[in-house]
C-alpha cells in the first residue's frame, strides 16, 4: 500500500529545492543521466540487443559514484544491489531503469526489469515509521530491510535514443515484480528539458558531448 498521495515535484526551481533538502547535487545526477545516454548512443547494430540499456544503467550507476562520492557520499553493494549512501541525510540511492511514465506527472512510473529481494526490502523499509517489523515479514526479507539503514530512493532513467528523462523518486509499492507507486517523485531538471538549466561542470567546466546519432555498425 502507498505512504500516502504522491507528492510530485514537477517544475525545475521545486524540484532543485526539494533536492537540496536531501543534500543531492542536481549538477551530478544530470551528469550521470547524461553519461548514460552518451554511453546508449556509443552502442551499434553490432552490440547484442539488451546492451544499450545495460550500457546506459551502468554508466548513470558509476558517474553518479563518481559525482558523489567526493562530496562525502559512500556506496555499497549488497547482493549486488548497487547504492549510493548519505550518511549525513541518511538517505540511499538505487538506479532502476523505468517506463515511458517517467516524469509524467499524472502517471506512475514502474520500473521496467524485475526487481528482486532488495527492493522489495526497500519498499518495506520505506513504508515502516520504525525498524520493527510486522511478524509476517520473511526472516529473509527482513534480513535484507535491516541492511538497508536508510530510506532507499530510486534514481528512475527512462533513456532512449531520442530521450532522456529521469526522476529521484521514493518507492512506496511492489507487486512481487516491479516498484508501482511512489510517496514522493522529484523530477530531474536536464539541460533543455523542461526549463533545465545549463549544466556547469564547477571541477574543469568541460562541456557534456552528448552524440545525436548512434556510431556506424
Amino acid at each position: 500500500m502507498a505512504l500516502s498521495a504522491t507528492v510530485v515535484h514537477q517544475h525545475p526551481f521545486d524540484a532543485r529545492r526539494r533536492l537540496a533538502e536531501l543534500n543531492v547535487s542536481v549538477e551530478a545526477v544530470s551528469r550521470a543521466v547524461l553519461a548514460g545516454h552518451t554511453a546508449r548512443l556509443n552502442c551499434t547494430d553490432n552490440d547484442p540487443p539488451f546492451i544499450p540499456g545495460t550500457e546506459a544503467w551502468r554508466y548513470v550507476v558509476r558517474t553518479l559514484r563518481d559525482e558523489l562520492l567526493p562530496l562525502g557520499w559512500r556506496k555499497d553493494d549488497p547482493s549486488n544491489y548497487s547504492l549510493v549512501i548519505n550518511d549525513s541525510a541518511q538517505i540511499n540511492i538505487v538506479v532502476a531503469s523505468s517506463d515511458a511514465l517517467t516524469c509524467v506527472a499524472h502517471g506512475s512510473p514502474r520500473t521496467k526489469s524485475l526487481k528482486g529481494l532488495f527492493t522489495e526490502a526497500a519498499v518495506l523499509k520505506n513504508n515502516l515509521e520504525t525498524d520493527m517489523f510486522p511478524e509476517t515479514v520473511e526472516a529473509e526479507l527482513r534480513k535484507a530491510a535491516t541492511i538497508l539503514s536508510y530510506l532507499t530512493w530510486m534514481l528512475l532513467i527512462h533513456i532512449e535514443d531520442e530521450d532522456c528523462r529521469a526522476e529521484l523518486s521514493l518507492p512506496s509499492a511492489f507487486d512481487d515484480r516491479n516498484v508501482t507507486d511512489w510517496a514522493e517523485r522529484i523530477f530531474i531538471p536536464l539541460p533543455g528539458i523542461d526549463g533545465g538549466l545549463p549544466v556547469e561542470d564547477p571541477i574543469n567546466h568541460t562541456d557534456i558531448d552528448v552524440p545525436v546519432k548512434r556510431k556506424a555498425a
